[in-house]
């Protein structure tokens, strides 16, 4: 892809390991026995979804994870419980950021929350860089009061970010959110967690 220019990154699934079922299971264990409905790895519902649109604040969110498991819970329960599903980046992956912004423009573009992206910021923090060294700009759906797949926060984001579909490449480990994306134009990559990411990644864009 020689006229390959901008990449942008999901961050579950794709830079960040989770680990879904841990967390459905300590959701579980303090009463909410129905978050199988709404929690899917790539694009939550209900009031999830809701929270990563940023339709709901922090203390709403607790309020209404105290509602679905009828126990009086603390913060630091709900946020424990919330915040399980995280993981660590592999050190690879950020060594390949580290490659990869040599020569194209990388920017950030995730569903999540406040409480989550307090937890993943220091994550970057890596040979005495932060997250915004990685990636020339951070898109967030919380913010945007948008959410992937709905096509709307991909256009956004060309817009803000002044990039043209064709020379940019979408990387999510949801196929539902490659399609969306793929709609506009933009070049998508679907990655399945595990893979190795450096590898498929440098063999696709050569």
């Amino acid at each position: 892809m020689r006229y390959l220019k901008n990449i942008i990154f999901d961050l579950g699934g794709v830079l960040l390991d989770l680990d879904i079922n841990r967390c459905m299971t300590e959701f579980e264990k303090v009463g909410l026995h129905d978050i199988r409905r709404w929690m899917t790895g790539t694009n939550e519902l209900g009031f999830l979804k809701e929270y990563e649109r940023g339709d709901l604040t922090t203390p709403q969110f607790r309020e209404k994870i105290r509602e679905e498991a009828g126990r009086a819970l603390s913060d630091k329960e709900t946020d424990r419980v919330w915040n399980s599903m995280l993981k660590e980046i592999p050190e690879y992956k950020l060594e390949l950021l580290l490659t990869l912004r040599k020569k194209y423009r990388l920017y950030l573009l995730s569903n999540t929350n406040d409480l989550h992206w307090n937890v993943c910021i220091p994550k970057f923090e890596y040979r005495g860089l932060r997250v915004g060294d990685f990636f020339t700009h951070v898109f967030l759906s919380y913010q945007m009061h948008q959410a992937k797949p709905d096509i709307v926060i991909f256009q956004t984001v060309l817009k803000e970010a002044k990039l043209l579909p064709e020379e940019t490449l979408f990387i999510d480990d949801s196929l539902e959110n490659c399609r969306a994306a793929a709609s506009l134009g933009i070049n998508v990559f679907h990655y399945v967690p595990g893979d190795d990411l450096e590898m498929q990644l440098l063999n696709f864009i050569d």
